[in-house]
């Protein structure tokens, strides 16, 4: 691997942790809006100016103090007034439609006489005015007070229009309206290019008439029209995901690019971003990320910052391609203190003979074998032959010791499914057991062995063990058991695939037939039977099940009501009924059974609580899919992919985990679907590459200021191949004792991860409204704290934001948007429920991918190939003659415009015609010889091969199809009674200047009432 600074055929130097290699040297910390060019009269003598710039120099050079970049200076006192044109010598300017991007939220703005704006003469005569100018003539209106103004409006270049918007017609009130040009400040510097914005600071908007603006919107079809009258500044000028996506993988996705783990100057890779990575001493960020790069001292200056402090986990994360896999070793010592494992950052004494944990700081004696001498550095000579003393990631053999009186086995996974006359309603026997024969003749993972059961009024279990599948019927559901041994109900699926194709063949004709149809179906008793099948081995229990449990143990009442919907009560419904389940899955958890729930209605009973059988799944670590309006022709692909991506993922069962701090640090809370049955550890019976959780930290203490703070993650479990593992992950982060450093470097994605993490977890004991409430007000102090401790000498005017935190408002205002947040009668408690529990353990990319989905403009990608061109997630961009590929995290959309290339819709889809085209195809077609249409699959299984959930593929003819399901991804829109984006921000930047005003209030009454007691 070749880099700039390792030459072709040599490995990339392995960095000792500790010690910075000369590109990773800390330079001292310069804020971003210190690096602008300074402007000409700081960096010449007066005389050059007027060579430099071909103007004269202002009169306040060299008298003055330095006018910051960005403003608009001062018109001297002394400089004449200039008078404006009479009419007749004014230049007429065409009128022109005020486009969306073109209008702006703030008053109207005085206009200097330098500055001053030619305008439209079209408008209304108004009679004589000799009269007026003659009252007028006295009252100083063009003179400018002494004194500095109160507020300073930064300029922007004038807005480029697209030709999208060039060809929309303007409605008719425009014809007549007036519109400024766009001002040009005497002392504006050019920005070099691709110099970015300083530290987030959006420019000024100029000031425009809201009252007279109109503009030509589009509106999704099926959605009420949408007006054009609001204000708005345009959105091209202020953050976007976009723009950080696009720099983010062409820093990354190049060939040779990978990240070093221990390079902590430079912000993490985004988690959507691809990248490659080496492991220097800190794990992969996959593994494990925290919210801050940099962790405060103090809990005062935590505090001071308003953000999120804790760690993102994900144990198990698939890595890139070409990033090396965790190597196994023996189990190496621990510290006797605090039981951590040992690792790169402990440094060894003694000649070898002891070794400082990092952690606690205890000295350990080594065990005479494995004693090794060190350097004066403390590191030991035989470093680069042992991993665990080089490698962040490490996994070890666990002895037996650590089996807790359980011998390991191979995965046992156990299909349980409601043969009930509900469940016969929709077509899921008869797709599962197609699935089943598939996945039979693909090959199932390596060791894992299968059980099949089936229930209804009674539990049937399958003995799989001869030529032919025989069943054993429990009928005692209060007092369940099994009547057969592990070794007849699990096989290999391999050695006994003709029995399990003939059962699989069986089961739709046996229980279809009306005579042998039972009305209800007990899935208490079927959850318990499985887990007394699985107790002496652990395992996986997947259950489909189709209706509200109304028979044997657990039963529930339908507690559905609509009208409670949005109030301070319906968060009632988000708890399960009673602690039944609750106790179920604490015991599957203790046996180390994780249950996979399927939730397939029934026609005649939609409400199924999702919030108290969901329990099962979230307290043992499995999953929930909950599939209401389940067509077999629509949904058998997303069915198949999800069903078989949760056994052939990476996964281990009978898990422990457990997060270990430096001094000054400790674990606060835990966020995700677990058990705790201590303060400590995790217990999660199943935990697979996409198991994700939150951990919130807190201070205890000072840290010391010039010593890094470290992070280890343990991991006890058993991989799926039967072998019991130890797993640890390491992490050091540098100390910051003020808050630029600790904005500089905050991650974004991780905080949103969890944010939300946190606030769903917050469901149980707030409402949606209050948590709507809080996202804002922690938005307002995330921001607010930003602008009094790293940019407080900025005008009160602008808007000024974190680089590493300027998409907050955007991304705040898409989860208010989402399906766990919005006030939405369509949306009821069940599916409500499903994404509480599905957003709940998503990764920290998938976290992202739902917030702002990636919107591909694949008429340009087609046309000119390279990376994947991004757009904006607003309907005002999409062209009516292009083709846009929007992937959110439940629906994929092909958005086809009524314009766009009969050329490239027939390499896509087949036909130019666009009334030939299926808009409910379940998968992309296949075209022999059409090289468009080869590399939009390879486009569609890139970016779906591996997630855990597949969106469903949803074709829109633009004109033809509605387009309410896709307005709810255009998270930059006004939808649901939300506000768009660009009012969004308006909104936090006006609660900005209000507490700093409020604040400053405060600074003054204090002061005050200090000097009145003193005097």
């Amino acid at each position: 691997m070749a880099t700039p600074n390792n030459p072709p055929g040599q490995r990339p130097p392995m960095f000792r942790p500790g010690i910075p290699s000369p590109q990773q040297q800390q330079q001292p910390f310069k804020p971003m809006f210190n690096n602008r060019p300074p402007p000409p009269y700081l960096a010449q003598s007066p005389g050059n100016i007027l060579a430099a710039t071909g103007r004269p120099p202002p009169p306040f050079v060299n008298q003055q103090p330095a006018v910051r970049p960005g403003f608009s200076p001062y018109r001297p006192p002394a400089q004449p007034i200039a008078q404006p044109s009479p009419p007749q010598q004014q230049q007429q300017v065409q009128p022109q439609p005020m486009y969306p991007s073109q209008q702006s939220p703030l008053p109207p703005q005085s206009v200097s006489p330098q500055h001053s704006n030619q305008m439209s003469t079209e408008s209304p005569s108004i009679g004589n005015a000799a009269p007026l100018e003659a009252q007028m003539s006295n009252m100083q209106i063009h003179s400018r007070p002494s004194g500095r103004a109160k507020r300073v409006y930064a300029q922007v270049p004038s807005i480029p229009v697209s030709n999208t918007q060039q060809n929309l017609p303007a409605p008719p009130q425009q014809q007549q309206q007036l519109q400024y040009q766009q001002p040009q400040p005497q002392n504006a510097l050019p920005q070099p290019m691709g110099q970015q914005q300083p530290m987030g600071q959006l420019p000024q908007q100029p000031l425009q008439q809201p009252q007279q603006q109109q503009r030509a919107v589009n509106t999704p079809l099926g959605l009420p029209h949408r007006s054009g009258a609001k204000p708005r500044i345009d959105p091209n000028q202020i953050p976007s995901p976009v723009q950080i996506q696009t720099k983010d993988m062409a820093k990354y996705e190049t060939p040779d690019a990978y990240y070093g783990t221990c390079d902590l100057q430079e912000p993490l890779p985004l988690a959507s971003t691809h990248f490659r990575s080496l492991d220097q001493g800190n794990c992969n960020p996959h593994f494990m990320r925290s919210t801050l790069q940099t962790v405060p001292a103090t809990a005062d200056l935590m505090r001071d910052t308003g953000l999120p402090f804790g760690l993102v986990l994900q144990p198990l994360a698939q890595l890139h391609p070409d990033d090396t896999a965790l190597l196994v070793v023996p189990l190496a010592a621990r510290c006797s203190r605090c039981k951590a494992y040992i690792n790169p950052w402990c440094k060894f004494t003694q000649g070898g003979q002891k070794f400082v944990c990092n952690l606690c700081e205890y000295e350990n004696t080594v065990a005479p074998e494995d004693v090794c001498p060190c350097d004066i550095s403390g590191r030991r000579m035989d470093a680069e032959q042992r991993p665990e003393f080089m490698l962040g990631s490490i996994e070890y053999d666990a002895p037996e010791e650590y089996w807790q009186d359980i011998e390991p086995k191979p995965l046992h996974w156990l299909v349980a499914i409601d043969v009930s006359r509900r469940a016969m309603e929709r077509p899921v026997l008869g797709t599962l057991v197609q699935i089943l024969k598939h996945m039979l003749a693909s090959g199932f993972p390596p060791s894992i062995k299968i059980g099949i059961m089936t229930f209804d009024t009674s539990v049937h279990f399958w003995n799989l063990k001869g030529e032919q599948a025989t069943m054993m019927v429990v009928s005692d559901i209060d007092d369940v058991f099994v009547p057969m041994s592990a070794q007849d109900m699990f096989v290999d699926p391999t050695e006994s695939r003709a029995a399990i194709e003939s059962l699989l063949e069986q089961l739709p004709a046996l229980f279809h037939n009306e005579h042998n149809l039972m009305p209800h179906a007990v899935f208490a008793s079927a959850v318990q039977a499985a887990a007394l099948a699985l107790k002496t081995t652990g395992g996986k229990v997947t259950v489909f099940q189709s209706s509200l449990p109304s028979l044997g143990p657990g039963v529930l009442k339908n507690r559905d009501d609509p009208k409670i919907y949005g109030q301070e009560r319906e968060k009632g419904l988000f708890q399960p009924q009673d602690t039944f389940y609750t106790q179920l899955g604490a015991s599957c958890v203790q046996a180390g059974v994780s249950i996979d729930l399927w939730l397939i209605p029934a026609l005649s009973t939609p409400y199924m609580d999702v919030a108290t059988i969901g329990v099962l799944s979230a307290l043992t670590g499995g999953d929930t899919h909950y599939l209401p309006d389940f067509d077999a022709q629509l949904h058998s692909v997303q069915f198949m992919h999800d069903f078989k991506h949760a056994i052939y993922r990476e996964q281990g069962y009978r898990a422990a985990l457990r997060v270990r701090c430096s001094n000054g640090l400790s674990v606060e809370d835990h966020y995700g679907n677990f058990n705790m049955s201590n303060a400590t550890d995790l217990e999660l019976a199943n935990i697979n590459a996409d198991t994700t959780v939150g951990v919130a930290l807190k201070h205890d203490g000072k840290l010391p200021e010039n010593k890094p703070v470290y992070f280890q993650c343990a991991l006890l479990y058993t991989t799926a191949q039967g072998q019991r593992r130890v797993r640890v992950h390491n992490l050091s982060l540098n100390v910051g004792v003020t808050a630029n450093p600790v904005f500089k470097l905050a991650d974004l994605d991780t905080s949103l991860n969890f944010i939300i993490k946190r606030n769903i977890t917050l469901t149980a004991k707030k409402s949606l409204t209050d948590l709507s409430y809080d996202m804002d007000q922690l938005a307002v102090k995330i921001l607010t704290s930003y602008r009094k401790y790293c940019a407080s000498g900025a005008s009160a005017a602008q808007l000024i934001l974190p680089e590493s935190y300027k998409n907050l408002p955007l991304l705040f205002s898409s989860m208010k948007k989402s399906a766990i947040m919005r006030k939405d009668p369509t949306l009821n408690v069940d599916t409500r429920v499903y994404f509480f529990r599905k957003i709940k353990a998503l990764s920290i990319s998938g976290t992202i991918q739902f917030l702002y989905p990636k919107c591909v403009k694949l008429h340009t990608w087609f046309e000119e190939q390279g990376p994947l061109p991004l757009e904006r997630l607003s309907y005002d961009r999409f062209d009516p003659a292009g083709i846009y590929w929007v992937q959110s995290h439940s629906a994929l959309f092909v958005w086809i415009g009524a314009n766009a290339s009969p050329q490239l819709v027939e390499g896509m889809f087949g036909t130019s015609n666009r009334n030939e085209i299926n808009p409910l195809m379940e998968q992309l077609p296949v075209i022999e010889n059409s090289t468009i249409n080869n590399q939009l699959r390879q486009i569609y299984y890139a970016s779906t091969n591996d997630i855990p959930y597949l969106p469903r593929l949803q074709v829109i003819r633009h004109g033809m199809d509605l387009e309410v399901e896709l307005s709810k991804v255009l998270v930059e829109d006004e939808t649901f009674n939300q506000m768009s984006y660009v009012d969004y921000l308006c909104m936090i930047h006006k609660q900005i200047q209000t507490e700093l005003e409020r604040e400053k209030q405060d600074t003054v009454i204090s002061s005050a009432s200090y000097w009145a007691h003193r005097y």
